[in-house]
């Protein structure tokens, strides 16, 4: 109730979401040396809380936690005992832990708990299947089964990590090495196609796929697996907006697929408002609703005329879903003061600058649940200080100020 309050209709019972929250780290600390499933349940659970409530410290310590408890209890690994149900279960629950444990500890910059390793469980199975069985049936048998939903994100999330750490060893490295980028960017390209282009026909995003995980109950499940597909994207090829990165072969196509995922993750985030049953409410689509943000100002700033107006339409749309999510996560207005503070960099550098991939840029892309600081290593530009900018200059001047406006007219707003 802590965690769903939140979401009621009724005011009173909103009104009540903390005071659930408060007992419920009460009767978890009490028995928090007992090492069980439904305690790291309890765990994530509080641990999400946490999030919500932009308590990133207390988030992360639930979160080890609940790691710790999944791993102490070895989870992963297969005991002959279990019924298909119990199982499953297990399962599902170690395989949260992993991607928890790459989400939480990538947002504040802290080392994973969770390694890799050549002999992992299986992941999790169709969700259909597993909703249809009782308790003290046998496994699925081998033939019959197949992933499901987060079966299919657990390989998802497996390809994210490696993007994590290129982005991270890329603002680590004083020289880059620029054929080892594009080797690394391409094999995880590859690797992002591949996985898309294997999806079995169902599964792939399409409105009548989206109707049919709908009618299953599976609608936001759906919803967030090609949300953080198109996320992942845009991530990996973030670094090729900058336009003073070395000149690369693929350099350009890269820029354009990254700008491409952006789109197509503002267009499926506005068929999950549109459609009942597949919301994306969860508290970290503000933070890649965001970075999905940032591509598209960075169109509106440096694209052709004719790029304009939709990269405006959807720049709109994705701060409605800000303004939504602010009304059931008060941490959303931390991230929005990240677009907002983006957009001040832009407004200050106005030069093909704005973009330019280094910690501070690691850190608005990655680090969600960190304090993001004004960018104050930007030189004064000065075409700007001498008022002799040129053309183009002054015409992302005025863009900028276009967007600003935008920015600044939806941080007023509350969502109805």
């Amino acid at each position: 109730m802590g965690l769903s309050a939140r979401f009621s209709k009724d005011p009173e019972i909103r009104s009540q979401g903390p005071l659930y929250a408060v007992e419920a780290k009460k009767l978890l600390k009490d028995d928090l040396e007992h090492i069980c499933v439904e305690n790291i349940q309890a765990c994530i659970l509080i641990g999400n809380i946490c999030l919500g409530d932009s308590d990133p410290d207390a988030e992360s310590l639930y979160f080890v936690l609940a790691n710790r408890m999944a791993q102490i209890l070895t989870l992963g690994v297969v005991n002959p005992a279990d019924d298909g149900v119990t199982r499953e279960t297990k399962t599902r629950v170690w395989w949260t832990c992993f991607i928890i444990d790459t989400w939480a500890s990538g947002g504040s910059n802290l080392s994973r708990q969770f390694k890799f390793e050549l002999k992992q469980p299986r992941v999790p199975m169709d969700e259909t299947v597993f909703f249809h069985m009782k308790q003290g049936d046998p496994d699925v048998s081998i033939a019959e089964w197949k992933p499901g939903l987060w079966g299919h994100m657990v390989k998802l999330v497996e390809i994210y990590v490696q993007i994590q750490d290129l982005n991270k060893h890329l603002v680590e490295t004083a020289e880059w090495d620029e054929d080892s980028i594009e080797d690394a960017v391409r094999d995880l390209a590859v690797a992002l196609v591949a996985f898309e282009q294997n999806l079995e026909p169902e599964i792939r995003y399409s409105e009548v796929n989206l109707a049919r995980h709908v009618s299953k109950g599976l609608g936001r499940t759906f919803m967030a697996f090609h949300l953080g597909y198109h996320h992942y994207c845009t991530l990996l090829f973030y670094q090729y907006l900058d336009h003073n990165r070395p000149f690369t072969i693929n350099g350009k196509a890269y820029a354009d697929r990254c700008k491409l995922h952006a789109t197509i993750f503002c267009d499926i985030l506005k068929a999950s408002r549109e459609q009942k049953g597949a919301e994306a409410l969860y508290n970290i689509v503000g933070h890649i609703t965001v970075v999905s943000s940032s591509v598209l100002l960075h169109t509106y700033l440096f694209g052709e005329a004719h790029e304009l107006p939709d990269s405006r339409r959807r720049l709109e749309s994705n701060l409605e879903s800000l303004v939504q999510l602010r009304s059931y996560w008060s941490s959303v207005e931390l991230m929005i003061k990240r677009l907002v503070i983006f957009q001040n960099n832009c407004m200050r550098s106005l030069s093909r600058n704005t973009h330019r991939f280094d910690r501070w840029m690691v850190k608005f892309l990655s680090e969600h649940a960190l304090a993001l600081d004004e960018k104050t290593d930007e030189l004064p530009n000065p075409w700007l200080a001498t008022g002799l900018e040129t053309m183009a200059e002054s015409t992302r001047l005025e863009r900028s100020r276009v967007t600003q406006s935008i920015i600044t007219n939806m941080q007023n707003l509350e969502y109805i």
